[in-house]
């Protein structure tokens, strides 16, 4: 077997392996929440939240699926709920107790809520906290190609050299998601950023261009030479 073809197959395998764990998370039984407070975190009802609060629901209190209060506001875009949950006392670090041990700025990042991305980096979020297999905020941001919260991550001191075993690295994670305005930012903000010369960063940068055609590789180049 060639080079090439070696490389292809293990594009193939970079490709095929989120599929398989999509389809197994899609087996799961789906989380919903369940307490008064939960119920109006979610929907985003900060009369009902107030209430829950005053009857004595805890704003860290999790649920049979490791999930607080915060976290469900955090997936839902609620940013007025994520503020009154977070002057209350919930823990803005607090990792949840799924299989996952996402924070709850992680789950907004993997749900696109800017803005509570923005509420829970000035309330102190930690910017570089990740979950227990190393996944950073800013990595499961350029993996799924939003510019916009890539942005505010960069500006809250993200690190865009951090690596991890389990996800790779922020360049990789963002090659693979195919926004070319995340890897030039990324380039921008790390100057000599660049991909590995491992088996697995080829097989991204092969897999990138099989998938899209976007010569992101190029782009990386390009931008160190200062061309727009």
């Amino acid at each position: 077997m060639t080079a090439r073809s070696l490389l292809v197959s293990a594009a193939l395998v970079v490709a095929l392996v989120p599929a398989a764990g999509l389809l197994w998370l899609i087996s799961l039984p789906r989380p919903h929440p369940a307490t008064p407070l939960e119920v109006a975190a979610e929907a985003g009802s900060t009369e009902e939240v107030k209430r829950a609060l005053a009857a004595g629901a805890r704003p860290d209190a999790p649920d049979r699926y490791g999930y607080t209060p915060l976290v469900w506001a955090a997936r839902e875009g609620r940013v007025d709920a994520v503020t009154l949950l977070l002057q209350a006392g919930a823990d803005a670090n607090r990792r949840d107790g799924s299989f996952n041990g996402w924070t709850p700025l992680l789950h907004a990042v993997h749900k696109d809520q800017l803005g509570v991305v923005q509420a829970l980096l000035a309330a102190g979020a930690e910017v570089d906290r990740a979950s227990p297999n190393g996944l950073t905020p800013l990595m499961l941001a350029a993996g799924q190609g939003n510019a916009d919260i890539v942005e505010a991550l960069l500006k809250a001191g993200a690190n865009p050299r951090a690596t991890a075993a389990g996800p790779g690295s922020v360049l990789s994670q963002a090659v693979l998601g195919g926004n070319r305005r995340v890897v030039a930012d990324l380039v921008r903000a790390a100057p000599g950023l660049h991909l590995g010369d491992g088996w697995r960063d080829r097989a991204i940068s092969v897999y990138s261009r099989l998938r899209s055609g976007w010569r992101l590789i190029g782009r990386l180049d390009a931008v160190r030479q200062g061309i727009r």
